[in-house]
């Protein structure tokens, strides 16, 4: 039993490095560049996605509804729009998108 959890466990940790290390070439923009290699992939994309909005919701927060921040503490598109120029801090992403231990943190 012990095997087989270690097995997922080491597959777990692969994947997850592989998805902070493959990067699409829609992320090789200076918006992402704090953030290549240190949150998942998946969390990129949601960001992307996240991104597109920025147009519809601008700067007005009444707008965004911030659903990416409620559910994902991810930045939200009226959140983004203040990085259109810049690059979004790593500091905007919650820890659980930049970190994959089992180990006891305390």
């Amino acid at each position: 039993m012990n095997n087989m959890t270690t097995l997922q466990y080491a597959e777990i940790k692969a994947s997850f490095e592989t998805s902070t290390h493959v990067v699409g070439y829609i992320f090789k923009v200076t918006l992402y560049k704090r953030l290549l290699g240190m949150i998942s992939r998946y969390a990129l994309n949601q960001i992307a996605v996240e991104f597109e909005c920025v147009p519809y919701a601008g700067k007005n927060p009444s707008h965004c509804g911030y659903v990416m921040r409620t559910t994902h503490d991810l930045p939200c598109a009226h959140e983004l729009s203040k990085y259109v120029v810049g690059t979004i801090p790593l500091e905007k992403t919650h820890m659980f998108w930049r970190r994959l231990s089992f180990s006891d943190q305390g």
